[in-house]
């Protein structure tokens, strides 16, 4: 049964299948397949397994197994553990070189698996697909179709269509396996090593050979640990797959030369196959496996009887220990047969010197005061994995196979260098993902994304505000955190930071609302940037930042414009005396022109809104060296971007100013879809003369109930409430550079004062001279209308324009 472009046919020739997959490579190797289309497919297929609505003929613990393998926790967790975090991404690896690397799909791979497990076929395809690869199989001759179908079944599951693409199913007779060869990157089969040595011999030069031969595994057991729980476990496990498996225990090693003692241990281990052995079905040998079996004990009981060989064979039907006290090692016969033998420990890496290359598995039996040297010993001679007795066919999400990790066998690692002067403020060399589809969901605002039960998965909260005084928070999973500060680092390092020579100072305070600080010390840490994360005063004293600045040679500092501000207007004599400072990159917004002015005569040439975000949706977007005040580059690698109107839920034409929604691609313990911050603003249309090819658009102001201003949170609605009368509220900056809340209103100016100081947002504000607030009388009919829409907006920002 042959399986082409997801679809079964049973009349196909092997001629007509090779040309129609041939031709189709060159589309498809231009086009490498996203892990993310195979997690989700791989999550589905294991939802309808689990409701049994596929009848695949499966066995239970077949069905079972699978669903497990194909949970996406399980799958994320094999790719990112094995390949890294964004294993594609064409990215420096470091921030201070042009040199790229990645890992990309090794192209086609074609697959030759064995008949004794029926459920390797269709893992080994999903491991090559999470690796993007083309997958061309040839099943066993008893797989029966069932890995066809297993596999077609996956490939409907997924909702892009390209999945079935990506696999191919080809039950060719041995004779023409070569043929499969002709235009393989490489080749994975499992098998003995004669099987092995015949496929490896028709691969073409260059086909990367990735081989999975057989392997033995034992059990290494300290005398006073072999208490009868352990044997029991240890005889359950030989029992189980009756040693049919690379990770059954073969041989028991003990760590002792008296042959008393392995006398005792093989008396003790025969007790524990009279206990456990029945409680296992047994697999019948053939005649010729039985034969063997048969051979070997008589030739161990011959040697003691007739050579004075020291040793013993305890035996019953369908069980046996074969002590020989000698420390020569071969296979085992299998079917429950263990070999003893009497290996101390300081001649452990020179008794399995001959077997290094096919050792896997050490079922370890000893006390934990013995275990760390004896688990180095067995590491340094050869053994690859080391499990307690009774999980040793057990593996856990991610563990390496054989000593190595299977995805990164089935991909490449990619190089790219540059010039230095070459895409210098390039993070990565990556194509933008695709658009979300988000039509079909409604618009969050603030309300509805703090209402959202925070998912169990989140270990990292930051508080967000919250209203009538009650705080909230947004959770993240650590690596959801860490996913949203690379990318935010990109950003920074797009807009100008240099981590090879800038030593960097983090201001960035706001009160209660601490994200951006513990924010910016992650994106620091991400470019290698010196730092040193110091906090705005709670005193309003700057005097200590300012000697530090000056020790120790700061030439760049991150944070707020208000904290930035008064820091440059309290200790401006010693700033401009040293004159080190370089940059200042602010969080999202801008500086007056005043305060602009104060910092370039303290020697500051670049001032620059760097990075624009929020405790709730996360870093959002970045500025560049080519963009204006109030510009920035979608953040597209965590973000999508939508505007939409003022007033209806349509998308904006051309450059329409609209609210900002932005839906998050890595985020995990909270949903971030279609989220309204608060802000407006404006596509950019064209090419960024930076080079980056990301979206750009253009910051207006605020919309909505909350507004950023002297570094806190504030309501302009809560305000209105507290005034009680109708109010205007219009920011701009007062002429010292800080920032100041000027709300009109008819009624009195000093009685309104204090009724707008009941929030304890805007009086923290005031109160650390970061705001200035003023209270103009105004009728209502004096207030400042939109032209468009003739519209009294409740707030003005005029921050921008200044």
């Amino acid at each position: 049964m042959f399986l082409i472009n997801g679809n079964l046919q049973g009349d196909l020739s092997l001629d007509s299948a090779l040309k129609s997959l041939q031709d189709a490579l060159p589309r498809l190797l231009m086009t490498a397949l996203d892990s993310d289309i195979v997690i989700a497919a791989a999550a589905d297929f294991a939802r309808q397994l689990q409701a049994g609505e596929l009848d695949l003929g499966l066995e239970e613990d077949q069905r079972l197994g699978l669903i497990v393998f194909c949970q996406p926790d399980a799958l994320n967790a094999k790719l990112e553990r094995e390949l890294g975090v964004q294993p594609r991404s064409l990215r420096r690896f470091s921030y201070i070189h042009s040199h790229f690397e990645s890992w990309h799909p090794l192209g086609l791979v074609v697959h030759i698996t064995p008949g004794n497990a029926p459920m390797l076929a269709f893992c080994a395809v999903l491991e090559s697909l999470l690796a993007g690869n083309i997958n061309w199989l040839r099943p066993s001759s008893s797989d029966n179709g069932l890995t066809a179908r297993l596999l077609q079944a996956l490939g409907d599951c997924d909702n892009s269509g390209r999945l079935g693409e990506f696999i191919a199913v080809l039950p060719v007779a041995t004779a023409d396996i070569g043929r499969l060869f002709t235009r393989a990157d490489a080749v994975a089969a499992w098998g003995g090593e004669t099987a092995l040595k015949a496929i490896r011999q028709q691969l073409p030069a260059g086909c990367r050979w990735i081989d999975w031969g057989h392997r033995i595994s034992f059990a290494y057991l300290t005398p006073d640990a072999a208490q009868p729980e352990a044997l029991d476990a240890l005889v359950d496990e030989v029992c189980r797959l009756d040693q049919q498996a690379c990770s059954s225990p073969q041989w028991v090693l003990v760590d002792s030369d008296d042959a008393a003692v392995l006398r005792d241990m093989g008396s003790r281990l025969a007790e524990a196959f009279a206990r456990r052995s029945t409680h296992w079905p047994a697999l019948k040998p053939t005649d010729q496996e039985a034969s063997e079996i048969t051979t070997r004990c008589a030739m161990t009981r011959l040697e003691q009887c007739f050579a004075g060989q020291t040793g013993e064979v305890w035996s019953e039907a369908g069980w046996r220990v074969i002590w020989e006290h000698h420390r020569t090692l071969a296979p085992s016969p299998l079917f429950r047969s263990l070999l003893l033998r009497p290996v101390p420990q300081q001649l452990m890496a020179e008794t399995l010197l001959p077997w290094r290359t096919v050792l896997q598995s050490c079922a370890l039996i000893c006390s934990p005061a013995h275990t760390p040297a004896l688990v180095r010993r067995l590491v340094n001679a050869g053994v690859t994995r080391i499990t307690p007795a009774s999980s040793i066919h057990e593996g856990y999400a991610g563990e390496p196979h054989d000593g190595v990790y299977a995805l990164a066998r089935l991909s490449r690692r990619l190089s790219v260098s540059l010039p230095a002067d070459v895409l210098a403020s390039h993070a990565n060399l990556d194509a933008l993902p695709a658009a979300a589809d988000t039509t079909d969901f409604a618009i969050m605002d603030k309300t509805a994304f703090q209402a959202q039960p925070i998912d169990p998965s989140a270990q990292l909260y930051f508080r967000s505000g919250g209203s009538s005084g009650t705080p909230a928070l947004a959770g993240f999973t650590y690596r959801d955190f860490d996913q949203q500060m690379r990318a935010a680092a990109d950003g920074l390092f797009a807009a100008g930071l240099d981590p090879a020579h800038d030593r960097v100072i983090n201001l960035f305070f706001s009160g209660s609302l601490y994200g951006g600080f513990s924010s910016f010390s992650s994106i620091l840490e991400q470019l290698g940037a010196t730092q040193f994360p110091m906090g705005a005063p709670h005193d309003d004293d700057f005097r200590e930042i300012a000697r530090l600045i000056v020790q120790q040679r700061v030439s760049v500092l991150i944070g707020m414009p208000s904290t930035l501000h008064r820091l440059f207007l309290d200790e401006q004599t010693t700033l401009r005396a040293y004159a080190g400072i370089r940059k200042v990159f602010l969080g999202g917004e801008h500086p007056g022109l005043a305060s602009r002015q104060l910092m370039q005569s303290c020697g500051v040439k670049t001032i620059r809104s760097a990075i624009y975000g929020s405790v709730d949706a996360g870093p959002l977007g970045h500025a560049c060296a080519a963009t204006a005040d109030g510009v920035f580059h979608l953040l597209s690698a965590t973000q999508h971007l939508e505007i939409v109107d003022l007033e209806q839920d349509v998308p904006v034409q051309g450059q329409e100013i609209g609210r900002l929604l932005f839906t998050s691609r890595a985020r995990h313990s909270q949903t971030v879809r279609r989220y309204e911050v608060g802000d407006t603003g404006r596509w950019i249309p064209g090419s960024c003369p930076c080079g980056l090819s990301s979206p750009r658009f253009e910051l207006l102001e605020r919309h909505g109930q909350w507004l950023r201003i002297g570094t806190e949170f504030i309501s302009p609605s809560q305000l209105a409430r507290y005034a009680g009368v109708p109010v205007q509220i219009v920011l701009d900056h007062a002429p010292d550079g800080v920032e100041r809340l000027m709300v009109r209103a008819d009624a009195d100016p000093e009685q309104l004062r204090e009724q707008l100081l009941r929030d304890s947002a805007l009086a923290a504000a005031v109160t650390a001279g970061l705001l200035s607030l003023q209270v103009e009388t105004c009728a209502t009919s004096n207030f400042t209308r939109n032209s468009h829409s003739g519209k009294t907006p409740l707030v003005i920002d005029r921050r921008l324009q200044q």
